[in-house]
């Protein structure tokens, strides 16, 4: 497993990233030396399948050398995935081949890849509000790291029904290779800022959150 970064944020959490080139025949087998009995998925894209079992043998690899039990990763209703011992948290992303996975036993976890292209600006209507598309409008990069942050502070919050452009609520920031900006989730019932951790690569950004538990 070729990583590309292995990062560790504090001595109780570690974030991973990794350009799968593995066959799936290949991920299954490594997932499963590490997890015997665990849940092997079916997707109609091979994409797809080789980027789940890539992220969460990721996500174990990382909590194994952070000394975590022998747990297992499961899904929550919303998708997200969630660590069979609870004091451990879990955050993966996936996106073009890219897989990424943040684990901690000492906070909220969230992360996102997001791969430069046309896509975010294309629709960056439909999730930026007027302050954030302004602030973003000639700086694709920009315009990328704010639908990523987005998607990280929605893995952060960890519940549905949140309005991309009125409970996800980003800073302006001058834009740097890595970096911290302010994000906010603001709902009828909550309300937290969060620091926004990223970084600008040739090919992809990348945005993570640490937020107490």
């Amino acid at each position: 497993m070729p990583l590309l970064q292995l990062k560790p944020l504090s001595s109780t959490s570690l974030l991973g990233l990794w350009q799968v080139a593995e066959s799936i025949e290949t991920l299954e087998e490594q997932l499963l030396s590490l997890r015997p009995d665990h849940h092997l998925p079916f997707f109609k894209a091979e994409t797809r399948t080789k980027e789940w079992l890539a992220a969460r043998l990721l996500a174990y690899t990382l909590l194994e050398k952070l000394g975590a039990p022998n747990l297992y990763l499961q899904s929550l209703e919303t998708g997200e995935p969630t660590c069979s011992d609870a004091s451990w948290q879990v955050s993966l992303t996936h996106s073009a081949g890219w897989v990424g996975a943040l684990v901690s036993c000492s906070h909220r976890v969230g992360i996102d890849i997001e791969i430069l292209g046309t896509k975010a600006p294309r629709l960056a209507p439909r999730f930026l509000n007027e302050e954030e598309l302004a602030a973003a409008a000639d700086d694709p990069e920009k315009m990328h790291l704010y639908w990523s942050a987005k998607e990280t502070l929605y893995k952060v919050y960890r519940h549905r029904k949140l309005d991309f452009q009125e409970n996800l609520l980003l800073q302006n920031f001058e834009r740097k290779p890595t970096g911290i900006f302010s994000g906010r989730i603001v709902t009828g019932a909550f309300d937290q800022s969060y620091e926004v951790q990223y970084e600008v690569h040739p090919a992809y950004v990348l945005t993570y959150v640490l937020a107490p538990l």
